[in-house]
């Protein structure tokens, strides 16, 4: 599915104008784009639709509405929720509204307005489009409570009213639609978090703006879909080896983590990396190699802050060989730590997925980064706590709009980033961004984001390009934890179980 942004939508009626149409024509599309879809969930006739609507155009396509309704037999009421329409386009829309309506003010004639949305069978959310931002006035906000509170079927034009339309934020009260008529294309509010637990089930709805328009534009958001997904993968060749199955080293693990280290090694053995060589502290080898026998150990021994000299030998002669490289889960943060992860990033000449203690050594040193992804593909997999270091930013500064934070560190920085959290988001240095739509609560633990490394890693490693192994590992990584969920239960399941569930779904895509 595509996600198109305000400004794009703006751009697209702009376009459609110039090739002829009218604003009021889109207007007309819209307004019977919205009753055709409540038609085809409800019966209207001899039905009571309320709807709502607010000063600007949307208020303009809900008299639309009103209209066909009245026309399909529906008893209609319109309620004004900031008096009489303030736009030319919404006050044509009124003004051919005609009667066998019924007009209630919220302002001045509450009572009267509670009544008709109270009694009503149906009630269409025509307060804000997709221009909203920010906070309903308190007596919108008022009307929208109470809308929510009477919990009749509600079908919101175009988006929720009290949603953001291209980051998906609500500051205040907000409709809990129903369903959404999402009028041409879906907008980025209808499935990033919080707004897509307000708008419903989104419809796209063909409303005047035809579908060349549309294709001329890149999408501000993409989802990965799971027919992509396995299209990434392909049955083995009978006569392969190890060898065609690429090399994966993970620099991992210090002392008292050394289960993330298993975990992103067994993650990558699991998603079908030829040979993966772990490194690791010489302290935390037997704790390691207790639990996962499958990898090529790396021991490195410190000696002041640093490696020894025959240590990082060893560890650039396996650099040398890889063909995709994962640093920093459970790495720790004890001095030589961040030199290590600048000497890696500058010697790797192999895609390199960059994780939890990786990335907080890179922090105030973006231009590793940068220098970095010059040269070959970087990944890095930071959650929000991460992200905010790397930003010198607060946390409630990434989530209130993580996709343009995601997109913007990746155009700055050259890297491909993967924000993980509730709608993992995925953006490139190109512009592009996707969103995941599986995983669940239960994967909120210790221990996941070591499971994604090693998948994004293992992908990387097998030959997948980079930005195509990140989206592929996100996708089948909630999915595993969706089936543990509903095996173990979302409070049961471990990251550990996410692993033992991959070989399932790969046979599920025929390999």
């Amino acid at each position: 599915m595509q996600y198109y942004s305000k400004k794009q939508m703006q751009a697209m009626e702009s376009r459609a104008v110039e090739k002829g149409g009218t604003m009021e024509q889109l207007m007309e599309a819209a307004g019977t784009a919205a009753v055709r879809l409540l038609q085809q969930k409800w019966e209207v006739r001899g039905k009571a639709v309320a709807i709502l609507c607010g000063k600007g155009n949307n208020g303009g396509d809900g008299y639309v509405a009103a209209r066909l309704l009245r026309d399909a037999g529906a008893k209609v009421s319109v309620v004004l929720a900031e008096g009489f329409p303030a736009t030319d386009l919404a006050r044509n829309a009124y003004g051919h509204m005609g009667g066998g309506v019924t007009v209630t003010d919220w302002n001045r004639e509450p009572r009267a307005a509670r009544q008709v949305i109270a009694g009503a069978d149906y009630i269409i959310d025509g307060l804000y489009g997709f221009g909203f931002r920010g906070v309903m006035p308190e007596p919108v906000g008022i009307l929208a409570e109470f809308v929510n509170q009477c919990r009749v079927p509600v079908l919101s034009l175009d988006i929720a009213s009290g949603v953001e339309c291209d980051t998906g934020a609500v500051h205040g009260p907000c409709i809990q639609a129903t369903y959404t008529a999402a009028f041409t294309v879906p907008k980025p509010g209808h499935v990033l978090y919080p707004g897509r637990e307000y708008c419903g089930e989104v419809v796209p709805m063909e409303a005047g703006i035809s579908p060349e328009i549309v294709a001329q534009v890149t999408p501000a958001l993409e989802t990965i879909e799971g027919e992509w997904v396995q299209q990434c993968f392909r049955p083995r060749d009978s006569e392969s080896n190890k060898g065609d199955y690429g090399k994966l080293l993970c620099v991992c693990g210090s002392e008292g983590m050394a289960g993330a280290a298993v975990m992103c090694a067994a993650a990558a053995l699991r998603s079908g990396a030829g040979l993966v060589k772990l490194a690791l502290p010489r302290s935390i080898y037997p704790i390691a190699a207790s639990r996962l026998l499958e990898p090529v150990y790396v021991l490195l021994d410190w000696e002041g802050g640093a490696l020894t000299s025959e240590s990082e030998a060893r560890l650039l002669e396996a650099l040398e060989s890889a063909s995709a490289c994962v640093i920093g889960c459970g790495l720790g943060a004890a001095p030589g730590r961040a030199q290590l992860v600048k000497t890696l990033l500058e010697t790797a000449r192999c895609p390199v997925v960059l994780d939890a203690d990786g990335l907080n050594a890179v922090c105030g040193h973006l231009e590793w980064l940068r220098e970095a992804a010059a040269k070959k593909p970087v990944i890095i997999t930071p959650h929000p706590g991460e992200m905010a270091r790397l930003l010198g930013v607060s946390i409630p500064q990434v989530q209130g709009d993580r996709l343009a934070v995601a997109k913007g560190f990746a155009q700055e920085n050259g890297v491909a980033v993967v924000l993980k959290g509730a709608g993992t988001l995925i953006a490139l240095p190109n512009g592009r961004a996707w969103m995941n739509r599986t995983g669940n609560p239960g994967m909120a633990r210790g221990g996941s984001g070591d499971v994604l490394a090693g998948m994004v890693g293992s992908f990387a490693a097998q030959g997948m390009e980079p930005s195509a192994a990140a989206r592929a590992a996100v996708y089948l990584h909630g999915l595993a934890g969706d089936r543990c969920a509903q095996i173990l239960s979302q409070q049961g399941m471990l990251p550990t179980d996410m692993v033992g569930r991959l070989p399932y779904l790969f046979r599920e895509m025929g390999n």
